[in-house]
């Protein structure tokens, strides 16, 4: 869903992939009991978690963009289902 957003509306994403463990709350959310559509968006950046960590604004404005807009394709009958 994410990534048809993404093409539909020419935001740039960079694609990383991860053992089934990201190391962040979303697995809670994911593997709990039935589960819980969840998608993992991260904004890269440098010396995360220092006082001089650096980011990119159009990293950070493409990405609320990217959420915002895929907010707005959810409907009632969106499938979320893993697969």
């Amino acid at each position: 869903l994410v990534q048809d957003v993404a093409e539909k509306k020419n935001i740039p994403v960079q694609m990383r992939t991860s053992s089934r463990s990201t190391g962040t709350d979303t697995d809670s959310f994911a593997y709990a009991n039935d589960g819980c559509p969840s998608v993992l968006i991260s904004i890269p950046l440098r010396y995360m978690h220092t006082t001089v960590e650096m980011i990119h604004r159009a990293d950070i404005e493409q990405t609320i963009q990217l959420m915002y807009e895929t907010l707005l394709t959810l409907t009632p009958k969106t499938n979320l289902s893993y697969l």
